[in-house]
C-alpha cells in the first residue's frame, strides 16, 4: 500500500505538518505542500472534539461530571506526554531555562481554559445534546478567535475582522440557531 509501510509514512507526514514545526511567525495561509496534512489533522481534531464531548457526557450520566472531565484530561495528558517524549527526545531538545525566562506568564496557563471547556461540555451535552453544545462552543471559539486575531492578543498575527469574516461569523451563528431551534 505505502512504500515502507503505513506508520513510517504517517510519521513522515506528521513531521512535515505544521503540528510538529516550531511556530511560524508571520505565517500567512498559503497553498503549500503541508496544507493538505494540516487540514486533515485539524479535521481529525475537530472530530475528536465532538466525540470527546459525547463520550464524556455519557460518562457523566453514569458516574459524575467532574470525574468524567478529570478522566478525560488524565488520559489525554498521558497521550500528550508520550507525544512530548517522542517529539523532544525525552525533553532533551527543550531549552527549559530559556523557556522559563522568555515565555509570558500566561502561556503556562493554557490548560485551564481547556479544562473548563472539557468540564462544561461534559456537563451540558447529556441534556442539551451534542450538536447544540458543539455549535454554541464553536460559535464562542470563533467569536473569541476573531477578537484575538483583530487585536493580535497572545502573540497571534493581527488579522482584522473584515466584512467577509464578520459575515462568515453571522452565517455560523445563524447555522447554530437553526440546529438549536430546529
Amino acid at each position: 500500500m505505502f512504500k515502507g509501510g503505513f506508520f513510517p509514512v504517517l510519521k513522515h507526514s506528521l513531521k512535515q505538518s505544521v503540528l510538529i514545526e516550531k511556530p511560524r511567525l508571520n505565517a500567512q495561509i498559503a497553498m503549500d505542500k503541508k496544507l493538505f496534512m494540516d487540514l486533515l489533522l485539524l479535521m481529525i481534531g475537530g472530530t475528536c472534539t465532538a466525540l470527546q464531548g459525547a463520550v464524556n457526557g455519557s460518562m457523566s450520566i453514569h458516574i459524575n461530571g467532574g470525574f468524567s472531565a478529570w478522566l478525560s484530561f488524565a488520559l489525554g495528558s498521558f497521550l500528550l506526554f508520550i507525544f512530548f517524549i517522542i517529539d523532544t527526545r525525552g525533553g532533551k531538545s527543550v531549552d527549559w531555562r530559556n523557556a522559563m525566562k522568555t515565555a509570558p506568564w500566561w502561556s503556562w496557563l493554557g490548560g485551564l481554559p481547556g479544562a473548563a471547556f472539557v468540564l462544561f461540555i461534559t456537563l451540558f451535552i447529556p441534556y442539551r445534546g451534542a450538536a447544540v453544545v458543539s455549535g454554541i462552543t464553536i460559535c464562542a471559539q470563533m467569536l473569541t478567535s476573531l477578537f484575538v486575531d483583530s487585536f493580535a492578543f497572545f502573540g497571534c498575527n493581527r488579522r482584522p475582522a473584515t466584512i467577509p469574516r464578520l459575515g462568515g461569523m453571522a452565517l455560523l451563528i445563524a447555522g447554530v440557531l437553526m440546529v438549536a431551534l430546529g
